[in-house]
């Protein structure tokens, strides 16, 4: 009894109070500000080891000395007269009171206001959105809970001096989401949607809601010379809460280790659904400057349009950099196919410069996935289209989380007629990657194909507001034609005109001049003249989807059978809807199903849904109406 009188009289369990109150708010100062300077978790761990080992030390200081107002002074013991020591014990306790508070205020600040906002601490990086993207809007939560071997990866923000290192810390991220992706039995989200709403700086909670994804995996980038220092957090998205989290410094030489490091860590970390899963990444090349260029272009990529003349420039610089640089050689092979969508004038030879570039990237590396599928749109487009759905099927076997490849598939079958296919991989691509406007827009056409107008007409519209604006137009022009509403189908041809980037400015006279007859069949004739007129001028242009807008059959049906230079295969994605069964009933279509390959691969896989073909002697389509 005499031991306790004398720790309460020398202020011990005071001190020792007032000392964990500081260490908690120490902490809790710690967990805000680590992130922010790029800190390791273990950090604020060892901060807390520190502070508990120095506790004993503050009881020793304690029982020896007293504060008082000329400063510390040694106890004389029990003995000795201590005319402080209440005055000491008071402002121990309101220290220990005020520090309390201070926690608990800091506490609620992080979890009811900086976790909700930003759970991650970082702000979040703006960039423009991608063609395909737009302002994500709040859809209606999964119907079922999120499968717990499900995953976002969101960008990492950039937190280097320099602002141009924002391509690295995003590139980084997507080569860390395509490892992720291919494991076997985690679901990836795709990186169109997941980089939007990370743009939008939504919480966990609220990505996996949207997404209908269990975990979000966030990080940031902190690049000092040819050193980077990654820190990643692999986050519940139900709590909202982090399930790991570390960082890792490294040269920018180790970066493909480091890639494999994290992604490890993440399949470490969901063990429990997924089962024991080891990471390997390819080293893809030991050229940095190749490297670096590889990333810049493959950004620039994802936000087509404008974006393409430069990624092309970039990938090319790659390649001749590192030309045994496989994963730069099927960017570029990606990047040469799709430009011919937003430079026409272009198309042959940037068609036969992909082939060149996805032949190369096999060549050096034959299951790259994404290598495949350019390679199967280019047999596709050459009517091969047994090699085209093998190629595509192969490439899904190696990245099943891939959306690109999987909408890519839906077109393969859609080409073919085989419309229910389609939908179900339209669908899966959706799933795959639900705020991208053309994976939710091809489902909506395939709706319009079926006859579902109001689920067509609302995908189709959503597609629109995501960024898929030029054919979600079309669409909705056809879905127009097929009513009986002159008003708005005139409306939806002027919104076609808007919106649709393949159209040059050198031909948009000719479409406003052949307006009318797209509400008035007597106004045909008149079109058609123009039409006429308009193939000698501009034979370069493929006039067959305004004929067959205008209702000029024939001629779209002599049109599509002009050779003409290639410029990209939409005709086949877009006559299988109700409006367009003249046009397959045509006695000449065989004419164009031949020249495209259809023929043997109906032969082979089914004739297009809800129809017959009738070879030799006359080879003709038959549709059920």
């Amino acid at each position: 009894m005499r031991l306790l009188a004398e720790l309460r009289r020398r202020n011990v369990f005071r001190a020792g109070l007032a000392w964990l109150a500081l260490g908690w708010l120490l902490i809790i100062v710690a967990n805000l500000l680590f992130p922010l300077l790029g800190l390791p978790e273990r950090a604020v761990r060892n901060l807390a080891l520190a502070l508990l080992a120095l506790w004993p030390l503050v009881l020793w200081l304690s029982w020896r000395y007293e504060l008082t107002a000329q400063g510390l002074r040694r106890d004389a013991g029990a003995g000795a007269a201590n005319p402080v020591s209440r005055r000491t014990a008071r402002r121990l306790d309101q220290l220990t009171v005020a520090l309390v508070l201070m926690a608990l205020a800091l506490s609620g600040l992080r979890h009811f206001v900086l976790d909700r906002a930003e759970p991650r601490g970082e702000a979040a990086t703006g960039r423009a959105l991608p063609v395909g993207e737009a302002a994500v809007d709040s859809e209606r939560p999964p119907a079922v809970p999120a499968d717990p071997r499900s995953l976002a990866v969101l960008a990492f923000a950039n937190l280097s001096p320099d602002p141009s290192n924002a391509y690295l810390a995003e590139g980084i991220a997507e080569e860390i989401l395509n490892v992720l992706a291919r494991i076997d039995g985690l679901r990836v989200a795709s990186r169109t949607s997941s980089f939007a709403l990370r743009a939008q700086s939504h919480s966990a909670r609220e990505i996996g809601r949207q997404l209908g994804v269990a975990h979000v995996l966030d990080g940031s980038l902190r690049r000092q010379d040819d050193r980077v220092r990654v820190s990643v957090q692999l986050i519940d998205a139900a709590t909202d809460q982090p399930l790991w989290s570390d960082s890792f410094d490294r040269e920018l030489t180790d970066i493909f280790a480091l890639q494999e490091e994290i992604a490890q860590a993440v399949a470490d970390a969901l063990a429990e659904p997924l089962g024991v899963q080891t990471v390997r990444v390819r080293r893809a090349t030991d050229d940095l400057e190749a490297y670096s260029l590889y990333l810049r272009g493959r950004q620039l990529f994802t936000q087509r349009g404008a974006s393409l003349e430069p990624a092309r420039s970039l990938l090319e610089q790659s390649v001749q950099r590192d030309p045994q640089f496989a994963e730069a050689w099927a960017a570029l092979a990606a990047t040469l196919y799709v430009m011919p969508s937003y430079y026409p004038d272009a198309a042959q030879t940037s068609f036969e410069q992909a082939d060149d570039a996805s032949a190369r990237a096999l060549d050096l590396l034959p299951d790259l996935a994404e290598a495949l599928a350019v390679r199967s749109r280019i047999a596709a487009d050459a009517g091969r289209r047994d090699e085209a759905r093998a190629l595509l099927e192969r490439a899904l076997t190696l990245e099943p989380n891939n959306a690109n490849s999987r909408m890519w598939l839906g077109l393969t079958h859609l080409e073919a007629g085989h419309v229910d296919a389609a939908a179900e991989a339209f669908a899966e691509s959706h799933r795959l990657d639900p705020l991208s406007g053309i994976h939710v827009g091809w489902l909506g056409a395939t709706e319009l194909i079926h006859g579902e107008l109001a689920g067509a007409r609302e995908h189709l519209e959503r597609g629109h507001a995501l960024g898929w604006r030029g054919p979600a137009s079309a669409w909705l022009l056809k879905l127009a034609l097929h009513g009986s509403d002159a008003e708005e189908t005139a409306r939806r041809f002027q919104d076609w005109l808007r919106d649709d980037g393949r159209i040059p400015e050198a031909v948009r006279a000719v479409h406003h001049a052949v307006a009318p007859a797209i509400t008035d069949p007597a106004q045909r004739p008149a079109a058609l003249a123009t039409l006429r007129q308009a193939v000698e001028q501009q034979p370069g242009y493929d006039w067959t989807t305004l004929m067959l807008f205008a209702g000029l059959t024939d001629a779209a049906i002599e049109e599509a059978l002009r050779p003409k230079p290639a410029s990209g295969q939409i005709l086949l994605m877009m006559i299988w809807s109700p409006v367009d069964a003249d046009f397959r009933a045509h006695p000449r279509f065989a004419e164009i199903a031949q020249r495209h390959g259809l023929p043997a691969y109906w032969a082979e896989h089914g004739a297009p849904d809800g129809c017959q073909w009738h070879g030799s002697p006359d080879p003709r389509l038959e549709c059920g109406q």
